[in-house]
Order: C-alpha cells, then sequence, then structure tokens
C-alpha cells in the first residue's frame, strides 16, 4: 500500500508529545478508566441532545442517559427503559410501558410524568431542537395513562417513532428545570451508566460511574453499575496523533482513526482493530438551488460529470472508503442502483452542460465567466464555495478535478455552528449534510420541504409535490420493502433534480488496546457502547 505519512517512529513520537501536552495539568488514566481519543471536529457545541442535532451529542448521551429504546449491535429495538411498547396498525397511536423503580441520578424518579416532560420539552419552540423534534415528529397529544404507561398520539401515520426514540435522551425534569436551556448542557442528570463529571470545550469531557446504574440497557451483561470507573473523551485535532495515540499507549481507544493509520493496527496482535461501515447518506454535499450558480440544473449536473469518486478513493485513502453514489450510500438496505449510471464521469460533457448555462470559456482564462446569466454580472467567473466540517482532502480533489472543466471549487472548513448559521442564513453553494441510519427515513428529513424551516434538515430550498408525497410515505408504509420502494423512487427525483453532490462512504475505524474487553459497535459505525467494558491490569 502507498504511504502518505510521516514513518512510523515519527508519527509515534508527534503523537506522544502532542498528546503529552494536551494531557498535561491532569491525572494521568488508572487501570480502571477509560481514555478514548475521539476527533475535534467531531465534539458537540452542545451536549443536550434535545437542542443539538449531531450523532456524536447523541452518542455522548447514551451515557449519561438511558433512552426508552435501545438498538442494539443486531439492528434490532430492545427495550431500555421502556419495558415494551405497542401501535396501531396505521402508526397514529402508540403506547409505552415504562420500567419501576427507576431513579435518576439526583433521587428523582421515572415515570410516565418524566417522559412526558422530555418530549414537551424537545417540542417547545424555546428549545429550538435540531432535529429531535422532527423525528419524533407533529404528535398531536402525550398522555400519561398511569405512571408507567405513557400513550402518543398523532394526526398521521408515524411508524418510525421507535427510530426516533433509541436516540432520544430523557433528562431529569427537575435538573433542567433547574439548570435551564443555557445551563443543563454542562449539568445533564439522566438515568444512565455514567454521570457527567466535567466538559472543557475544546480538550475533554469525564463521565464518572454511576454507583446507582441498574443495567438497565439491554446489551448489558450484568445488573448494577459498569465495570469502569471514569471515561475520559479526548478531543484530538491533529490525524498524526488521533492515528498514533493507541499504539503509543496515550489511549486505549482511538475512534475514527484516519485511513492512512489503518495498516499500523489491522496486524497488531495487541490491538483490536475495527472497520464498520455506516449506512446513512454518505459524506454527501447538498445544493442551496435558491440563487446561482445552482439554481441552474446545467450546472448542477456538470458538477456531476465532472468527479471521479473512484479515483479520488484511490488518491487519498487507498481504497478504504466505501462508494456512496446517490442520497442513500451504496450499503444502505434502501440504495437505488440508477444512481451510480445516471452521471458518467466525462468533462466533455460538463463543459457543454456549463456552455448551455451560460457560463463560457474565456481564453487564456482557467475559470469560466457569466455571459447571459440571470442575476450575475457578466464577466462573473464561476466560483462555488464548498463547506465542510471535515474531509478537506475530498473536496480539495474535488476542486482539482472540476478545475478541468472551468469551475472554481472554494473548499473551506467550518464548524458545526457555522455551518447551521450560514444555513440558517441560506449563504452557501455546496454544503456538507449528513445523516446515519439505516432506516430510509433519513430522505425524509433532508429532502421533504415541510423540513425547509428553522432547525429542519431540509436546507437546499427544492419544492417538489410528488418528491414531498413520496417521502411522506417513509413515516406511513410499516412495511419495510415498501418503504425501501418509495425511497428508491425519491432516490431517482433527487437524482435526476441533481440536488446533491455524492462523494465518499467513510467506515468508522477504530483501534482498541488489547487491554481493553467488551468494547461493542453499535448497529451503525457512529455508535457504541461501554456497558460491559472492563479494563486489565
Amino acid at each position: 500500500m502507498a504511504r502518505r505519512s510521516a514513518s512510523g517512529s515519527l508519527r509515534t513520537l508527534l503523537a506522544t508529545s502532542a498528546l503529552a501536552l494536551a494531557l498535561s495539568g491532569s491525572a494521568a488514566w488508572a487501570q480502571s478508566n477509560l481514555t478514548i481519543a475521539f476527533p475535534a471536529n467531531q465534539e458537540p457545541a452542545s451536549l443536550d441532545g434535545h437542542i443539538d442535532p449531531y450523532q456524536s451529542t447523541w452518542l455522548f448521551n447514551s451515557f449519561v442517559a438511558d433512552p426508552l429504546v435501545v438498538l442494539d449491535p443486531d439492528g434490532k429495538y430492545q427495550p431500555a427503559l421502556a419495558t415494551s411498547w405497542e401501535s396501531t396498525p396505521d402508526g397514529k397511536l402508540w403506547t409505552f410501558k415504562l420500567r419501576p423503580g427507576v431513579t435518576f441520578q439526583d433521587g428523582t424518579p421515572f415515570d410516565a410524568a418524566a417522559v412526558k416532560y422530555n418530549l414537551e420539552r424537545i417540542n417547545d419552540p424555546k428549545t429550538a431542537s435540531a432535529q429531535l423534534k422532527s423525528d419524533v415528529g407533529p404528535w398531536k397529544s402525550v398522555e400519561v395513562v398511569d405512571p408507567l404507561t405513557l400513550r402518543i398520539t398523532y394526526d398521521t401515520p408515524w411508524v418510525t417513532l421507535l427510530d426516533a426514540l433509541r436516540r432520544t435522551p430523557i433528562w431529569s425534569p427537575t435538573a433542567a428545570e433547574k439548570h435551564g436551556l443555557a445551563n443543563f448542557s454542562k449539568n445533564l442528570v439522566g438515568a444512565g451508566p455514567f454521570t457527567l463529571d466535567s466538559w472543557v470545550p475544546n480538550d475533554r469531557i469525564v463521565f464518572k460511574k454511576w454507583p446507582g446504574y441498574g443495567g438497565w440497557n439491554p446489551v448489558q451483561k450484568t445488573k448494577g453499575p459498569v465495570g469502569v470507573d471514569q471515561v475520559t473523551v479526548r478531543f484530538i485535532g491533529e490525524g498524526a496523533v488521533l492515528g498514533s495515540v493507541v499504539k503509543s499507549g496515550n489511549a486505549q481507544i482511538g475512534f475514527t482513526i484516519p485511513a492512512q493509520y489503518i495498516d499500523d493496527y489491522k496486524n497488531d496482535k495487541n490491538v483490536q482493530f475495527i472497520a464498520k461501515d455506516q449506512s446513512g447518506t454518505g459524506l454527501q454535499m447538498v445544493m442551496n438551488v435558491r440563487k446561482p450558480p445552482l439554481d441552474n440544473i446545467s450546472v448542477r449536473r456538470a458538477l456531476h460529470h465532472s468527479v471521479d469518486q473512484v479515483a479520488i478513493n484511490k488518491l487519498i485513502y487507498d481504497g478504504y472508503y466505501a462508494p456512496s453514489e446517490g442520497p442513500l450510500n451504496n450499503n444502505h438496505r434502501c440504495h437505488w442502483d440508477g444512481a451510480g449510471k445516471m452521471y458518467e464521469r466525462s468533462v466533455d460533457k460538463a463543459k457543454a452542460l456549463l456552455e448551455q448555462a451560460g457560463w463560457k470559456a474565456v481564453a487564456g482564462k482557467p475559470i469560466r465567466e457569466a455571459q447571459g446569466v440571470a442575476g450575475v454580472a457578466d464577466g462573473t467567473p464561476l466560483r462555488i464555495r464548498y463547506n465542510t466540517l471535515h474531509h478537506k482532502e475530498i473536496g480539495e480533489a474535488m476542486q482539482s478535478q472540476m478545475r478541468r472543466a472551468g469551475i472554481d471549487l472554494a473548499v473551506e472548513v467550518v464548524p458545526g455552528p457555522v455551518q447551521l448559521d450560514r444555513v440558517r442564513k441560506r449563504d452557501f453553494e455546496l454544503m456538507y449534510e449528513r445523516q446515519r441510519s439505516p432506516d430510509p427515513l433519513i430522505l425524509d428529513q433532508v429532502w421533504n420541504s415541510k423540513w425547509d424551516q428553522p432547525g429542519g434538515w431540509a436546507w437546499t430550498g427544492f419544492k417538489d409535490d410528488t418528491l414531498d408525497a413520496t417521502l411522506n410515505k417513509l413515516r406511513a408504509l410499516p412495511s419495510i420493502d415498501e418503504r425501501c420502494e418509495a425511497a428508491k423512487q425519491a432516490q431517482k427525483i433527487i437524482m435526476e433534480n441533481a440536488l446533491m453532490l455524492p462523494t465518499l462512504s467513510d467506515p468508522v475505524f477504530v483501534a482498541i488496546s488489547g487491554k481493553v474487553k467488551g468494547f461493542q459497535m453499535g448497529a451503525e459505525g457512529n455508535w457504541f457502547f461501554l456497558n460491559n467494558v472492563t479494563v486489565d491490569k
């Protein structure tokens, strides 16, 4: 395999030195403690998952707050704080039986009233929930039938409620009210295996074992508290450090290590190496169709023809990444196979489409310029902004490819809050937007125009009645086969209108010290469980 990084000894030196600086001023982890190195660009802006829309937030929330339902490592929904549930065939009425004898970490009772409070908090406009509000849905009523029975009623079918609830943290109402929306993020209180000890932004989150935990997560093999006294999540910004922390002994788990460090671990007998595909949208870039240049479908289609994802994968990741040729990546069970056949790699076709759209080649200039493009002054260069949270290297590879067609792709990495602010202001052209789930419902979240609202995920500005009607079926059809068929129809419409630019799908690469036992990846690559973890001396 080709190597594009420093030598092994130099990488280890860099890792040891950089992480030693990060650890300065804090005690070294003991044998009963666990240190996880985590990418800095995945640190949440808020640890309150009712507000923050990122997968890492819900993962960290799961350490502190068990949900009603857990998606286990085999991809099956299992009871957690809910012991059972049932719904009417049309998915409009859901009834949950709750686990008795559970208290929150502040000693207050977990019951139906507490769950009702959480659902109302998510739905409250003051909370400004960025995703869970749409996931849990526009319920008509939440009723406390008795202390351990909750009933949720919808006006429309909502067959995907379990997929929403397995991500939804259930917080202590008393603690949430005490600290308020502004301060609760650093004072989380749930009924999970760990308590939140501290959060130092841009550095670390520390969780401590909760002695009162009853082992309510169904993946846990024993009842009672977990086996690890403390979990420290260290946010690492340097790829060389993140890729080397386990080998250098500065952390016991390296989560989402860079692909170029795979060879350092996969044949190491002292390390468990995991590569887990992530079913979802892939590393897609959605297009803002509200304004030039991407309001013109010819320009959008030209971007597709100008990019070669296979070449990018080989160039940057030695082919370790997975293909993602459409709105759902290729390993998703509802992926539409026609997506990869729609836009062949052809610089000539890209050039012809741009000429047709009024972006003309100018002698002696590598970048095309506008001539007669509505809303654009003649002579304006064809410059398209590419905003992403990470994987800047993919954008830079595309930048080189698109330049051959006369497109100036301006690549910029932005943090999550900036991303959401630009989306809110409609100030973007190509914006990274990702959802992970084995359920096709994620298409509704991203592409249904009814979610083109503050806190919603329909960012492109595209509205089509046929697409919306097709996406609405994803919440109404109880059969997964029927829902997959609807998802494929929706993907066809999205691709015909060239509303997004597929890139690649990144498996999660995890390196785990041989001293760690019982680490479990979830059904999705972005999720894991620590309930059964022990650390050998």
